[in-house]
């Protein structure tokens, strides 16, 4: 057999021998008993939530309640930085999670290794995600329940607000994943922005006003307009209105954080997925997939 043979025989795809569903359901089921292996993190995150809501608990105490009013969010801080402080880590994991699997994939030298198994790469680079969102979903569930029923958080938890709350949660989860799937396609072939991606974060973040309302940035217009070009800003707006004020779904505000989050997506989702495609075709044509 020649040359052109052998590379010809490489080039072939082969077709899949398991469905993609079950394929995401393995790797993620690979990321869960990797997480579980260490039960001594496990159980220091959750201390670390507890001190994290007590923490916003006491700093509450500082803020005057007349001030949070006349923003909007009632009176009660903790409820307010209750709901920022729970989603928060979700944000990081959409956004730097899967690149920061990838470089530990091609560090370690597993990615080329299961670049030529027959498995769907777009199943494999969703389920390295999972460990974040498993990881925030334990976060998320802490803050709530001890901000709520240990610290006395008056947050609305109705079957209208709890769906809601879904809804504007999983469009704010599939939007900032989407920007996650750009910088992951851009790190992989320039092995390079780790720390950009991280910044990234930090602002949208910071912008988004996790600890404070948007509207202490109103005498600087060109900060508040910067914080309305990012999806989470249009998240957290909604999902406080939810829990807080107990808006419901035809609210004017949380329908308009509704349709600029699908309209996020809608775009960003396929931009995403290009990029990450785009990412991945690159470096295995260039013989990169194991070097950093």
């Amino acid at each position: 057999m020649n040359q052109p043979e052998i590379l010809r025989l490489f080039m072939i795809e082969e077709k899949r021998s398991k469905s993609s569903l079950r394929q995401l359901f393995a790797v993620v089921w690979a990321q869960l008993k990797m997480m579980l292996a260490y039960k001594s993190w496990l159980i220091m995150d959750l201390l670390s939530t507890l001190a994290s809501v007590v923490m916003y608990y006491f700093v509450g105490l500082q803020v005057d309640p007349l001030q949070l009013s006349r923003s909007g969010w009632g009176t009660s801080y903790l409820a307010f930085s209750l709901v920022g402080v729970a989603t928060s880590n979700y944000l990081w994991a959409c956004l730097t999670r899967l690149s920061h699997s990838i470089q530990h994939e091609i560090r370690g030298g597993t990615l080329e290794t299961i670049a030529v198994t027959p498995i769907d790469m777009l199943m494999f680079f969703i389920g390295l995600t999972a460990r974040g969102y498993l990881v925030s979903l334990i976060y998320l569930l802490g803050v709530f329940i001890v901000g709520v029923y240990g610290l006395g958080a008056k947050l609305l938890f109705t079957p209208q607000s709890l769906l809601v709350f879904i809804i504007i949660f999983m469009l704010m989860l599939i939007s900032n994943q989407a920007i996650g799937l750009i910088s992951a396609g851009i790190i992989m072939v320039y092995k390079r922005g780790d720390p950009l991606v991280f910044v990234l974060a930090a602002v949208n973040e910071f912008l988004a006003g996790v600890l404070y309302p948007l509207e202490l940035l109103k005498p600087f217009p060109a900060v508040q307009f910067l914080s309305m070009l990012f999806p989470y800003t249009y998240a957290l707006d909604g999902m406080r209105r939810v829990l807080i004020l107990g808006a419901s779904v035809f609210d004017f505000n949380v329908l308009t954080d509704i349709v600029v989050l699908t309209v996020f997506s809608v775009i960003l989702v396929p931009l995403g997925l290009k990029m990450l495609g785009w990412g991945y075709d690159r470096i295995r044509r260039e013989g990169t997939t194991s070097s950093y």
